[in-house]
C-alpha cells in the first residue's frame, strides 16, 4: 500500500522516492543530511499549521441609551407683569427704559405725590383732634364718676359720660386708621419692581393721568416687566406620546443661536390637550443667568422618556448572518461567536442590549474575513 504526503500547495511525493532521495543525499555527507532532514521536517510542520490572524481587541464600554419625545415651542419668561399705578394720578417720573434690568424693589415710576402728601397732613390733624376729644371725654367721665359716688349725679348722666368717652376712643381709632391709609397711598405713588427682572415694554410716558381701577389695559399700565433669569420652554408634544410623558423627566432644550443645548426637566404637564393641533403642552424651566435666552425664541425639546444602561462597541465589530446579529470574541486564542441584540447610536457605535459582559474581549475585524474558530491574536500596539 502506497502512502503520500499531501502539502498545502497541492503537490505530492511517493514515500519511497522521498526516502531514496534522502539516502542519496545522506551519502554525500552525514552532516549535510541531518540538516536537510531537519529542514524538511520544519517545512512540513509550517505548511500544515493554521495561520494566526492579528486583530484589534476592545472591551465593551458602558453607555446610556435614551428614548426621546421631541416637542417644539417657544421660550417664555418665568413671570410677566404689566405694571400700573397703585394710586391714580399723573405719572410724574419714569425711572427705567425698555431693556433695563432691575432688582426687586427698585423704583420704576412715580405718580405725582403732592395730593397724597396733603392727605397725610390732613389725616394727622384729624387724629390729633380725635385724641383731644378723647382726653376731654375721659376727664368728663372721671368727674361724673366722682359726683355719682358722692350722690350728686344721676346714673343716667354717668351713662352718657361713658358713652361719650367710648365714642371718642372710637374716633381716635378711626383717625389713626385713616392716617395709615393716607401714608400708604403716599408711599404707593412710588412703584417698585415686584421681582428681579427686565423691562420689556413701555406703554405710556410722563404726564399722562392713569387710573388704578382698570387693571391691565393701556389706560392703567406704564411698564411690562419679565423675570428672565429663569425662563421656561413652552413646548407641545404630539398626542400619541402622551402615555410616555411624566413630570420630572429629564430633557435637553435646543434654542436657535445657542451652541449647546440646555439641560431641563418637565415641570408642568398640562391636563388639557389642544383639540386643534392634537398636542399637549409641557413647560421646562431653564437657567438663564447670562440672559442669553430671549422670550419668544424657537425651542425644540428632547424629552427622555426611557433611560437604559447598556454596553457599546464599534459598529464594525457587529456582524450578521442568517441567524441574526453577532460579534466575535476572543476566547482561548480563537474567535468565538456571540449573538447580540444591538441598536445603532448616532455617534457611530452600536449599543448592545443583550449578549455581552463588561469583561468580554470583542474582536474588531481589520478587513480580512474571520471565521468562528480561527486562531487570532491581539495586534501589537
Amino acid at each position: 500500500m502506497r502512502s503520500y504526503f499531501r502539502f498545502k500547495r497541492g503537490w505530492k511525493m511517493n514515500a519511497a522516492a522521498l526516502f531514496a532521495a534522502s539516502i542519496a543525499i545522506a551519502g554525500c555527507g552525514s552532516g549535510d543530511g541531518e540538516v536537510f532532514a531537519a529542514a524538511a521536517t520544519q517545512s512540513l510542520s509550517d505548511e500544515g499549521a493554521a495561520p494566526v490572524m492579528s486583530v484589534k481587541i476592545v472591551k465593551p464600554k458602558p453607555a446610556t441609551v435614551r428614548k426621546t419625545v421631541v416637542a417644539t415651542g417657544s421660550i417664555g419668561s418665568k413671570q410677566t407683569s404689566n405694571i400700573g399705578p397703585l394710586v391714580e394720578g399723573v405719572v410724574e417720573t419714569i425711572f427705567v427704559n425698555v431693556g433695563d434690568r432691575v432688582g426687586k424693589g427698585d423704583p420704576l415710576f412715580q405718580t405725582r405725590p403732592v395730593i397724597y402728601e396733603r392727605r397725610v397732613e390732613e389725616a394727622k390733624a384729624a387724629l390729633e383732634l380725635a385724641v383731644a376729644r378723647r382726653k376731654n371725654a375721659e376727664r368728663a367721665l372721671e368727674r361724673t364718676e366722682k359726683l355719682r359716688a358722692e350722690g350728686f349725679a344721676a346714673e343716667a348722666r354717668l351713662d352718657d359720660a361713658r358713652t361719650t368717652y367710648d365714642v371718642a376712643k372710637a374716633e381716635v381709632a378711626r383717625a389713626a386708621a385713616a392716617l395709615k391709609t393716607a401714608e400708604r397711598q403716599r408711599e404707593d405713588t412710588m412703584v417698585g419692581a415686584p421681582y428681579d427682572g427686565v423691562i420689556t415694554k413701555r406703554f405710556n410716558d410722563e404726564g399722562i393721568y392713569l387710573s388704578n381701577v382698570f387693571r391691565g389695559g393701556v389706560e392703567s399700565t406704564v411698564l411690562q416687566i419679565q423675570e428672565n433669569h429663569i425662563v421656561v420652554a413652552v413646548v407641545h408634544a404630539p398626542e400619541q406620546h402622551l402615555n410616555a410623558l411624566r413630570l420630572n423627566q429629564k430633557a435637553l432644550v435646543y434654542v436657535e443661536s445657542q451652541p449647546e443645548p440646555r439641560e431641563s426637566y418637565v415641570l408642568v404637564l398640562n391636563d388639557m390637550l389642544d383639540v386643534g393641533s392634537r398636542t399637549v403642552e409641557l413647560r421646562l424651566p431653564i437657567d438663564n443667568s447670562d440672559y442669553s435666552l430671549k422670550s419668544g425664541q424657537f425651542a425644540r425639546a428632547e424629552i427622555f422618556t426611557d433611560e437604559r444602561r447598556v454596553f457599546s462597541v464599534p459598529a464594525e465589530a457587529v456582524l450578521q448572518d442568517q441567524t441574526g446579529t453577532y460579534v466575535l470574541t476572543l476566547k482561548n486564542g480563537r474567535a468565538e461567536k456571540r449573538s447580540v441584540v444591538i441598536e445603532e447610536l448616532p455617534d457611530g457605535t452600536a449599543a448592545v442590549h443583550q449578549g455581552l459582559d463588561a469583561g468580554d474581549d470583542v474582536i474588531v475585524p481589520n478587513g480580512e474575513p474571520i471565521a468562528v474558530g480561527d486562531s487570532v491574536a491581539t495586534e501589537a500596539a
